[in-house]
């Protein structure tokens, strides 16, 4: 089987799937799970049920049609892999007598399977792929049109008559496919093409399904799913002589972030997946085993506590453009980093010591500044709306505002208030040097909380400002909660969040998932962040090369495409007995 062909295949109907459509569990014997058929001893599987609804959804499509209708269309088809596709899809079409949606959906519309499986010797992986057709009788139509065309492809192809029914085609580069009753068999291997074809033919289960890595995947994730792939990571480990992952990670963010799910992966049977469709969302899981108390001290820094999970925060904020909010061990992270992050890292961590002593001179990061946080930290972004200016920047940027939870409120507001200053003063010393406005620190007082501001000596005029002048950086003590902004009005956003009981909220845990890492992002702001800087764009892109009216109907086809677009989460979430990457979205 070629591996490129069936990557394609697998990758073009994800993103077929994630569009449109509804797919319903399966609830019958004929639309259980092919993976029963496929020889024992798959590194990994992919199955796909149900496409035929959706195909007939994304072909109906208003979004499709937008699409088709668009710049970014018009321009693809000139390029020549595009011109050859068409001519490929003109051929297939009028040789089938049918348009290429009705030929996926005769074809692909039922369940397809794929396997992979170790190399043998130095080879490359060997791979099986099944694809089961609703109807025999359109396997037969297929097989009276596509026989004719073999002649055309010379001692490329051989055709010839299956023992168990059916045609067998062969390519010189060995790869081979039967079709027989409702079934099209494709691999290199023929030993695999073999057993599989046998399997089918008698309904023989081969216990791949069983296998540990796929048993215990089914009972974590359910079976039932669009889309359902599972790694045997116990082999790919086997096969790599080695963890799946290192032992010690070599960036210091992704160890604070993931390092716990890094390290359920690395001693976890399997890696699983599954894609599931509703009338107007979406949501895609990707899961690995384990427990907490499977883990080292070292890592238990990088999960939440089960029995008292302090959750990540929720930030409440109106149009917000996005949302990232996670809650760790800071203080353990830091003390266990010779354990947890590879060796090189470490000098790194001696040189911020030394910059910090500079502006905090006495206090140890560890035993002096980490100690002062609950390990709750969330970070907001959302559009600004200007008013400390006359006039506004030429590329217009969202307000970021770091909120962090203090145990210690007094002690480690005065520390954070210190560093607020000291990047004032370098801000007003590089502003100086671009001779740019200079910030002087003013405060106010909004719903009885002080917020502590930069304010500009005068207020900056123009329609075309520096960069730099997206920022008026503010802070605020709101109870135990240190907010950071970049600017003056998010600051305020977030005072009222917290006096309207939106910011003191967590995430939200489900009765079985506690949620370690929350993102959120929404696509309708981010279009008006790009319509913002609409002149920025278009005058980039003349720079390559195109006309301003191309630049204005791709922005425009880009922000109406988000437009459709509702809300993406993408969390990491801890269960008993496994951990989760969990991606929701959807559309209008």
């Amino acid at each position: 089987m070629s591996h490129r062909l069936s990557s394609m295949l697998f990758l073009a109907v994800i993103l077929g799937v994630m569009w449109q459509g509804e797919v319903r569990a399966a609830d019958a014997e004929s639309d259980s799970s092919l993976v029963r058929h496929l020889p024992g001893g798959a590194v990994a599987t992919a199955e796909i049920s149900g496409l035929a609804s959706i195909i007939e959804r994304i072909e109906t499509s208003e979004a499709l049609k937008g699409y088709l209708n668009s710049p970014l269309y018009q321009e693809a088809i000139k390029t020549d892999p595009a011109r050859k596709a068409l001519a490929g899809k003109a051929i297939l079409e009028a040789q089938l007598g049918m348009n290429l949606w009705s030929i996926a959906k005769t074809y692909l519309g039922d369940r397809l399977v794929m396997g992979v499986y170790p190399p043998v010797g130095i080879h490359q992986p060997d791979g099986i792929l099944v694809i089961r057709v609703k109807n025999a009788a359109d396997l037969s139509k297929l097989l009276e049109k596509l026989t004719p065309l073999a002649a055309f492809a010379g001692d490329a192809v051989s055709i010839s008559d299956h023992a168990g029914g059916g045609k067998a085609f062969k390519s010189k580069d060995g790869n081979q496919v039967v079709v027989t009753d409702r079934w099209i068999v494709a691999s290199k291997s023929s030993e695999l093409l073999s057993q599989t074809l046998t399997n089918l033919t008698t309904s023989h289960d081969s216990g791949l399904g069983s296998e540990a890595s796929w048993k215990l995947m089914a009972q974590q994730l359910g079976t039932q799913h669009a889309i359902q792939l599972c790694v045997n990571l116990t082999k790919v480990s086997q096969l790599l002589g080695k963890r799946v992952v290192p032992e010690k990670l070599d960036n210091p963010v992704v160890s604070l972030l993931y390092g716990g799910l890094l390290e359920y992966a690395a001693k976890s049977p399997y890696l699983g997946m599954t894609v599931d469709i509703g009338e107007s969302g979406y949501s895609i899981q990707s899961a690995v085993a384990g427990k907490v108390s499977d883990l080292d001290d070292a890592h238990r820094a990088l999960v939440l506590d089960p029995a008292q999970p302090l959750l990540p925060m929720t930030l409440d904020v109106s149009e917000r453009l996005g949302v990232f909010s996670f809650s760790r061990n800071f203080l353990k992270w830091y003390k266990a980093r010779e354990q947890l992050l590879e060796g090189k890292l470490l000098p790194e961590f001696d040189k911020f010591e030394t910059g910090l002593a500079t502006f905090l001179p006495g206090k140890d990061f560890a035993e002096d500044v980490l100690p002062l946080l609950t390990g709750r930290v969330a970070i907001v972004s959302a559009p600004q709306d200007y008013s400390y200016l006359d006039g506004k920047p030429g590329v217009q940027l969202p307000a970021f505002g770091l909120v962090i939870e203090l145990a210690k409120p007094s002690e480690g507001a005065d520390i954070l208030n210190l560093v607020a200053q000291t990047i004032l003063t370098i801000s007003n010393l590089e502003a100086a040097k671009q001779k740019r406005q200079l910030w002087v620190q003013s405060s106010e007082s909004y719903h009885n909380v002080q917020i502590n501001f930069a304010r500009y000596l005068q207020r900056p005029k123009g329609d075309q400002l520096a960069t730099a002048y997206n920022f008026q950086p503010a802070s605020t003590l709101i109870g135990n909660r240190f907010v950071l902004s970049s600017s003056l009005g998010l600051c305020r956003e977030l005072i009222d969040a917290q006096q309207n009981k939106r910011l003191a909220e967590t995430a939200t845990a489900s009765p079985n998932g506690i949620p370690n890492v929350v993102q959120e992002l929404s696509p309708v702001v981010a279009a008006q962040l790009l319509e913002a800087n609409a002149a920025v764009i278009h005058a980039k892109s003349i720079q390559n090369g195109k006309t301003a009216e191309q630049s204005g109907r791709e922005l425009e086809a880009v922000c109406t495409l988000l437009r459709r677009m509702t809300a993406i989460h993408f969390d990491t979430v801890q269960y008993a007995d496994h951990m989760r990457l969990e991606l929701s979205g959807g559309w209008k």
